[in-house]
């Protein structure tokens, strides 16, 4: 929070790439730096809520921001600063020296992509596209790269509809060149379906990268032909290509097909199975960003606060991440001998409501002992109430939803009962 709290101090307009001279130079109640503190806060409440709040919450409730002076601010915001914020959080934690690697070596970086659905204002159809006959249901693309062994969003990206998740995996690649990682580690890239082609297995070996994939059925003959496992030459621009193949079979009986360039000393066949299921737990961020975090429920209907979002709410996410790991630390303790039948962990609904709750006080208290006592007290309230984690439950893939579904309703109602 202290690292947080200094680059939101920091704040200048001149570190805008969009600033036109003339914005947040002078002094007024709604300042850069506030400004940047209420988006990144991510309330799911109305904006005048918001804004009251944050007032009352750093001792000014006598200054008086109407929402429409918040909007109005926003959309002079480089939605660049909120990308550096979770930038410097996603470095942060990527610098710690205890992160889990694969064999010890290797840092899991999961990529995938998902549909986000957008209010239907013009302006974001025109920028990120429509779906449905008419095209006219704004959706957008959006893509992480995620430590599933240490809960860390690495790196994201929001594109129109209908983006190459192939191109949007490239620039994970190269976003991730500029990430921390520890010494004599490197990242595995682990891929669904979607992702595998020659051009990108031939572009990621060149580039000395590691992955595994799954490929579809039909993607190669000679994959297909793969009873246990074997290796596989390819062709892309003249040039050939080894890969191993393994053919693995579910406890539904049915089969994938697993690709990668990893030695064999690194990955048995026995472990391909494993290794490529850690994968799903990039699918329960996405869950829990959509669900939890409301990813879909932009607070505006233009393009510069929807990317201002974005970024905010993967940044609130790896912060929620890394409270998560002390919390679970204090559980751990508490339940260490307790005889429970089963392992228990941080309950995410009560982190994520707790936290928001303290979010704007860990930011704005001066003194670091302080913050420091009111942090543990935080991660104290927060494990008090932790959640089995039963294993062997496996939950089926829910069908997709045909349009945005929004309980907008309920949360004007919890928003009048505050």
């Amino acid at each position: 929070m202290a690292l947080k709290r200094k680059f939101l101090e920091n704040l200048k307009p001149e570190n805008m790439k969009t600033h036109d001279g003339k914005h947040f130079t002078r002094k007024r109640s709604l300042t850069m730096s506030r400004l940047t503190t209420i988006i990144l806060r991510c309330c799911p409440f109305s904006l005048q809520i918001r804004l009251d709040d944050f007032f009352k919450e750093i001792g000014h409730k006598e200054e008086t921001v109407s929402k429409q002076a918040l909007s109005k601010g926003r959309t002079y915001l480089d939605p660049n600063i909120l990308k550096e914020s979770f930038l410097l959080t996603s470095k942060t934690m990527s610098s710690c020296e205890d992160l889990e690697l694969f064999k010890g070596k290797y840092r899991l970086s999961a990529m995938d992509g998902s549909e986000v659905a957008l209010d239907n204002a013009d302006e974001l159809i025109e920028h990120f596209g429509g779906s449905g006959k008419n095209k006219d249901c704004a959706m957008a693309m959006a893509s992480l790269c995620y430590d599933p062994l240490n809960n860390i969003i690495l790196d994201g990206g929001l594109y129109e509809y209908g983006f190459s998740e192939r191109q949007a995996a490239r620039n994970h690649m190269a976003a991730l060149s500029e990430i921390p990682i520890p010494e004599g580690a490197v990242n595995l890239y682990v891929c669904d379906r979607g992702y595998p082609s020659n051009e990108l297995f031939a572009d990621m070996i060149d580039s000395d990268a590691r992955f595994i994939m799954r490929v579809r059925r039909k993607f190669n003959a000679a994959f297909d032909m793969v009873r246990d496992e074997r290796r596989v030459t390819i062709s892309h621009n003249g040039k050939k290509y080894s890969v191993r193949v393994f053919s693995i079979t579910l406890e539904s009986e049915e089969k994938e097909i697993l690709v990668t360039n990893l030695p064999e000393e690194d990955l048995t066949r026995e472990e391909a199975g494993e290794l490529y299921f850690k994968r799903w737990r990039i699918e329960v961020k996405f869950e829990s960003l959509k669900e939890k975090l409301e990813l879909e429920n932009m607070s505006g209907r233009r393009v510069v606060t929807t990317y201002q979002d974005f970024w905010a709410k993967l940044d609130i996410a790896n912060m929620m991440a890394a409270l998560e790991y002390a919390t679970d630390h204090v559980i751990e303790e508490y339940t260490a001998n307790s005889g429970n039948r089963h392992e228990q962990r941080t309950n995410e609904n009560r982190l994520i409501t707790k936290f928001a709750d303290k979010y704007i006080e860990l930011l704005t208290v001066d003194s670091a002992v302080d913050r420091g006592v009111l942090f543990e007290e935080l991660v104290a309230e927060i494990a008090k109430r932790p959640v089995e984690v039963k294993p062997g439950r496996k939950a089926e893939r829910k069908p997709p939803r045909k349009k945005k579904f929004c309980d907008r309703r309920k949360r004007a109602l919890l928003a009048e009962l505050r």
